[in-house]
């Protein structure tokens, strides 16, 4: 008996083909990709590098990800699979095979596809995982010359991950099987799908969440709340979109079936009818197309621009080869400072230029009738600005300006933002500066460092004492000094060595050494990852949208064909057939297209504000989402245009 259902199964397979070609497909995708993720986390060569740590845990949490999309993309095509073959298995139980057998039967079919497409993707894994880890290097700018090992931990531990998949989607096929009876079987693909109860409310519901996730996306303004509030917004609008495709669309569509002149032509007709008829299940496929759509989207563009913003980000925040920095609470150190810095800038391997020197203090400020306020506001509070205060006469030696504030005076300059509209500074109950007058910042932008701050607006004041402004819990004072070195490229390494020596040997925790040239590997090592990991998570969510789209319309295609030969009997011809079809595909396919771009595009603010936190332009956001759009549209109707193909030689059966 084992025999012949071993045989009964492989010669399943075999005529299903059309069926399983995809599933498998999916399967191999999605297991190389999650090999590849687990191998490039594991490797120890990571430990190796500058900022490894953060890079491995950067592609464990891809993994995470990885993982749950490739339970569900193999839950849906599975389930497609099975409702396509209740009927043959239906007709075995009539025929007299038992629902043990019938299981054992589902069983082997189901070890012979996992192990071919689950072995081919883990050898695909291996084969592109060199690859992978050369691209992985690339970004993060090192030299493609670290020895590479192949990972048989990852290997172990993708199948077993892909095992406990399967033998999810196996206990969900064996509890269906044994649920149903034959009768049932025969007639599941045929089965209608039901309206639903509560629909008007449902529909309110679902709009109401999303205009909620929108308004939310909005409204805020800080980039700490909108980093806590995404995954919040995220829910809403998951939750909103499955809801509105379903009961919003079925209400759309009662809403166009009661106007008669619309209703009652031959297209419309034929077209709304046929939406209509099985809403929830279409409608569930278009939900899951239009939120994988927009993961595509949203994780590309953030990704995409981190990565761009990040030479940028180099710039502003190191704008000289050395810098070095200490805390002030109190300007009396500042000559101890200079004469331990000077005992560091003498390990320099080649001449020194462009040095500059000057204190500056960093408040956080809020919001007030003709200016801002900076007594008791914490940075950590979401302020609506930060101000960086310099002394007249570190400024002017630096820039070779001539301001002279008094007292109570302060010149002020607006280095990031629109508000312009400041006319004072409220320093406490005792001192309130008053702007003589505002400055261009450009040279300040460019000639000293930036940090990234996470404000709507940023000023640079000019004040006769910044020290005033020196507070132990609110802002605390920063000596910095800056210098270039004309050191080779390739001696830069020994010489903040030799500078981290000094500083080293002589106990001065409160001062540190920094590098343009060791910065920007901890940058484009933590950016780099980021874009890695988000391009697989862009590939596996697009892998996933196209599996939906392909099931769904084969699936349509065969429903639809019955349907349609049913109306050329009716004696509908067959322009008016074929324009519906046309029709009806287009608003089907692009509907999730046009609602992911709505739910990017309100996402949009919140996602800038976030990659604020790390120092990248708004500008940049916005070019890398119009490129990411526009090739995920061609992208798009590339696949669009091949599942259609499928699509119309079924109708033309």
């Amino acid at each position: 008996m084992f025999k012949l259902i071993f045989s009964m199964a492989t010669s399943n397979l075999k005529k299903n083909h059309s069926l399983y070609l995809p599933y498998a497909l999916t399967t191999i995708m999605v297991t190389m990709i999650l090999y590849i993720t687990h191998a490039l986390s594991a490797m120890p060569e990571l430990s190796t590098l500058r900022g490894g740590g953060a890079i491995a845990q950067t592609l464990g949490f891809g993994v995470i990800v990885v993982q749950l999309v490739a339970l569900l993309t193999i839950l849906y095509a599975n389930a497609f699979v099975t409702k396509n073959r209740l009927k043959e298995y239906g007709l075995y139980s009539i025929l007299g095979l038992d629902r043990k057998n019938i299981q054992l039967l589902s069983f082997i079919e189901l070890l012979l596809f996992s192990v071919v497409s689950v072995g081919l993707g883990v050898v695909l894994g291996i084969v592109f995982h060199r690859f992978s880890f050369a691209v992985l290097l690339k970004l993060i700018r090192i030299p493609i010359g670290i020895e590479y090992s192949m990972q048989l931990g990852s290997v172990g531990f993708v199948l077993i991950s892909m095992a406990f998949i399967f033998g999810v989607v196996f206990f969900l096929n064996a509890t269906k099987m044994y649920m149903s009876r034959p009768l049932e079987m025969l007639s599941e693909k045929k089965k209608g799908e039901t309206k639903g109860r509560f629909i008007l409310l449902r529909a309110l519901i679902g709009a109401g969440l999303l205009g909620g996730a929108y308004y939310m996306s909005q409204t805020i303004e800080a980039p700490v709340a909108a980093l806590y509030s995404f995954f919040v917004a995220v829910l809403l609008v998951v939750l909103a979109t499955y809801i509105l495709f379903d009961a919003g669309s079925i209400a759309l569509l009662s809403l166009l079936q009661k106007n008669k002149r619309l209703f009652y032509q031959p297209t419309n007709f034929i077209s709304i009818s046929n939406l209509k008829f099985r809403m929830r299940k279409n409608a569930a496929g278009l939900a899951s197309i239009c939120i994988l759509s927009t993961m595509v989207l949203v994780t590309l563009a953030t990704t995409v621009a981190l990565q761009t913003g990040t030479a940028d980000l180099l710039k502003k925040s190191y704008p000289t080869d050395y810098s070095a920095t200490a805390f002030v609470e109190d300007t009396s150190t500042i000559n101890q400072l200079s004469e331990q810095i000077s005992k560091i800038k003498a390990q320099s391997k080649g001449t020194i230029a462009n040095e500059m020197n000057y204190l500056s203090v960093l408040r956080a400020a809020k919001s007030m009738d003709g200016g801002v306020d900076i007594e008791g506001v914490y940075p950590g509070d979401s302020p609506a600005a930060f101000i960086t205060f310099l002394s007249a006469e570190d400024y002017n030696r630096i820039f070779g300006t001539n301001y002279k504030p008094g007292d109570n005076e302060a010149v002020l300059g607006l280095v990031k933002g629109d508000d312009k509209n400041v006319s004072a500074i409220r320093v406490n109950g005792q001192l309130t500066l008053q702007v003589k007058e505002m400055m261009d910042s450009t040279g300040f932008k460019e000639k000293l460092p930036q940090l990234p701050y996470v404000a709507d607006n940023v000023y640079v004041a000019v004040v006769k004492d910044p020290s005033k402004m020196i507070d132990a819990k609110l802002g605390r004072g920063f000596y910095y000094a800056l210098w270039n070195t004309s050191t080779d490229i390739q001696a830069k390494t020994e010489e903040f060595e030799a500078y981290a020596n000094v500083l080293e040997a002589s106990n001065e925790d409160f001062i540190t050494v920094g590098s343009r040239e060791d910065a920007a590997k901890d940058i484009y090592g933590f950016m780099g990852s980021l874009l890695f990991v988000g391009a697989l998570l862009s590939i596996a969510f697009f892998i996933g949208a196209v599996l939906v789209i392909y099931y769904k319309q084969i699936s349509e295609g065969y429903e639809d064909r019955d349907r349609f030969v049913i109306l050329q009997k009716l004696g509908i011809d067959q322009k008016t057939i074929k324009k519906s079809i046309n029709r009806q595909v287009l608003i089907v396919f692009f509907l999730p297209l046009v609602t992911a771009f709505i739910h990017t595009a309100f996402a949009f603010k919140m996602y800038r504000k976030i990659i604020q936190l790390f120092g990248v332009d708004g500008n940049v956001t916005l070019n890398a989402t119009i490129v990411i759009g526009a090739i995920f549209v061609v992208v798009y109707l590339i696949v669009y245009q091949i599942t259609s193909r499928s699509y119309y030689k079924i109708i033309k059966r």
